[in-house]
């Protein structure tokens, strides 16, 4: 039993709501209810009866309240009496360079705010940058797209999404939840460079004899996301970078999508990857907007 368990434990018994739970505690509703899940089997008692509609403390839930209150406070005494600093430990983490802010900058947070001696250095690297430096020990864990790590990369999925097409919410094809290449034959394209598929979606429309035009071809993100909001082209992006002012529409013939996923060096303490693993899953990701925001469905 750790005492992240009881806390959440009792974030849960307070609110006996797993929306507003979640929400102080900045974690995602899985993660709270597998931390739940994992406390009512080490405990060998339920602790929450749970359907649709309510939450509700069972007895042995009720009984816990007491105690889990009291082995919070211990800690947290022990812990000023002691005013001992930890010794710095370093997690040298990596991060992809096309995920979404959210995720990028939510992680080392939670990380620091779970472990405050903890030293964090941050890299950026294309999927097989971060795959090589994993092997090789220049890096401890990183959130990349894992879709194709060799099995000697230990990893846990996080996130999967697809690819869309992204214009902006004045353009005629907004109104449009799909359209085909064909249709893109005359659009100007901004080209992001650090794409993951870029090579797919290139050979997929030579097939089909389109060659749209390039506009810009740029590693910003943010310089792709402002371009196409103000209508000077599309770009296809995850749908995780999507931003208000777009409209994302799927391309019938480039059913493409990512998965991405927290990936750790084979050799790295159980301590360490067990922090880093609980972090990831407790990250938001962006969720896609209502069409009253600007999106297509």
């Amino acid at each position: 039993m750790n005492l992240t368990g009881l806390r959440y434990f009792l974030a849960l018994a307070e609110t006996v709501s797993f929306t507003k739970a979640a929400a102080r505690l900045n974690v995602t509703q899985p993660t709270l209810s597998t931390a739940i899940a994992r406390l009512e089997e080490q405990l060998g008692a339920k602790l929450f009866e749970r359907d649709r509609k309510r939450v509700a403390l069972t007895s042995a839930g009720q009984r816990l309240i007491p105690h889990a209150q009291a082995m919070l406070a211990e800690w947290r005494q022990a812990q000023a009496g002691l005013n001992v600093a930890k010794p710095l430990r370093r997690l040298r983490i990596g991060l992809l360079p096309t995920l979404p802010q959210v995720a990028a900058l939510g992680f080392p947070e939670r990380l620091r705010r779970a472990d405050q001696g903890l030293e964090i250095e941050l890299h950026e690297g294309s999927p097989a940058t971060l795959q090589a430096r994993l092997q090789q020990g220049q890096l401890d864990v990183a959130l990349t797209r894992i879709d194709d790590l060799p099995d000697d990369v230990p990893y846990q999925p996080l996130h999967r999404e697809a690819y869309r097409l992204a214009v902006s919410a004045r353009n005629l094809l907004a109104v449009r939840e799909r359209c085909s290449i064909r249709d893109l034959a005359e659009m100007p394209f901004l080209v992001r460079a650090r794409c993951e598929v870029s090579e797919q979606a290139r050979a997929t429309f030579n097939e089909h004899g389109v060659r749209p035009r390039v506009l810009l071809r740029t590693p910003s993100e943010d310089r792709i996301a402002a371009l196409v909001i103000a209508d000077h082209g599309a770009s296809f992006l995850p749908e995780s970078l999507a931003q208000p002012g777009m409209a994302l529409l799927a391309i019938d013939e480039l059913p493409l999508t990512r998965r991405l996923g927290f990936a750790a060096r084979r050799d790295l303490p159980a301590e360490l990857a067990e922090l880093g693993l609980e972090a990831a899953q407790s990250l938001r990701w962006q969720a896609r907007p209502q069409r009253g925001l600007g999106f297509a469905h």
